[in-house]
């Protein structure tokens, strides 16, 4: 049950936003994702700050898990969906619920309470509910601000309404954001992972992003830890957030490149960290700065947790090599790849692998 659960979060790579009209900002679901989870994560930790009380894992499930019956009923306009729900709002909340009931058929009977939690009340008036949105918000207001210079014609309206519904949000953290050039700048840097394509010297059927990955593999390392004993679901899943942001300065580097010549590894390393705390960390507060430096640097140290952190970030790795290799991309170096990480992750002897693959 749990493959099926994964083939479903497949489709995510391979939905575009704003499908329905020309961008040069074409983004899918899955990055998207990943980089709601890290707008989110800033402000909640703002929040936090500022003396207010957030439950992390349950703000981060929500992101991971909203979007889950697009994959069901596929992504339907803002525009569209809006008058749908004017004019026959019966209808619309029946739909959802249907495609909510159908992604909880993928479910093992040990989450589906949790997933339907996070499905239906993911923009509640919580504050984890109120973070969800202006992360949402955030992240299509950016989409609409780039498109909007190359299709005024087409993104005038929708980013007019996405920067007046920004107005309306009350949180402290949301408003820090928006004033502050040092965090947008954060933000800006961040974003870079939804360009930085992944496996990019190979031909690809489904092109997947740095970004796209983030969200697979923070996916998955929460349905790990939450099965894992004794496991920290919070530090196992922020983790999984934060492992690739060096590469938002450095690119992507593949693993066999790093590997390819003795002590070329330890440089990257040296580079990243240089990199890290010259560029990315003085944007933030010091706070919140040392809290994200171990988990960019170091994240798949830290006994199970980082275990969990590095299992999640192989699955992700071997699902985008199955992709190819499903859609007919028959070269040898898919599959090596995938049984080379089958392997490794089988090697790790974390129950609930065994589960996510054959």
């Amino acid at each position: 049950m749990i493959q099926d659960l994964i083939d479903l979060v497949k489709i995510m790579f391979s939905m575009r936003r704003w499908n329905n009209k020309p961008t040069f900002d074409s983004i899918s679901e899955a990055s998207n994702s990943g980089f709601v989870l890290h707008v989110a994560h800033l402000l909640a930790m703002i929040e936090i700050e500022s003396g207010n009380k957030v439950d992390m894992v349950k703000l981060i499930s929500r992101i991971l898990l909203k979007d889950m019956p697009k994959c069901i009923i596929s992504d339907i306009s803002l525009s569209t969906k809006s008058m749908i729900q004017s004019l026959s709002p019966a209808a619309w909340n029946k739909l959802y619920e249907s495609s909510v009931e159908e992604v909880i058929k993928y479910v093992p009977d040990r989450f589906k309470e949790k997933f339907e939690d996070a499905m239906v009340n993911s923009r509640d008036e919580s504050i984890e509910g109120r973070i969800v949105n202006a992360a949402d918000l955030y992240a299509a207001y950016k989409e609409a601000e780039i498109n909007l210079r190359f299709f005024p014609e087409y993104f005038k309206e929708p980013f007019e309404s996405i920067e007046n519904n920004m107005k309306n949000v009350e949180m402290t953290s949301f408003k820090t954001v928006l004033s502050s050039n040092e965090l947008r700048t954060y933000l800006s840097l961040i974003r870079t992972l939804i360009y930085a394509i992944r496996w990019n010297q190979h031909p690809r059927t489904v092109s997947t992003t740095v970004s796209g990955h983030t969200f697979f593999v923070t996916f998955v390392a929460y349905l790990m830890a939450e099965e894992t004993h004794n496991a920290d679901v919070l530090n196992a899943i922020e983790r999984a957030i934060f492992h690739d942001v060096p590469e938002a300065l450095t690119g992507d580097i593949i693993s066999p490149t790093k590997r390819r010549v003795e002590g070329f590894e330890s440089a990257v390393e040296e580079v990243e960290s240089k990199m890290v705390h010259k560029v990315l960390l003085p944007l933030l507060p010091n706070k919140i700065a040392k809290h994200y430096d171990p988990l960019m640097l170091k994240p798949f140290e830290g006994g199970i947790e980082g275990k969990i952190a590095k299992a999640s970030d192989l699955m992700g790795s071997l699902v985008e090599c199955q992709m190819e290799i499903e859609n007919g991309m028959q070269t040898g170096f898919f599959s090596r790849g995938y049984e080379s990480l089958k392997n490794q992750l089988k090697a790790m002897d974390l129950k609930i692998v065994d589960e996510m693959i054959n």
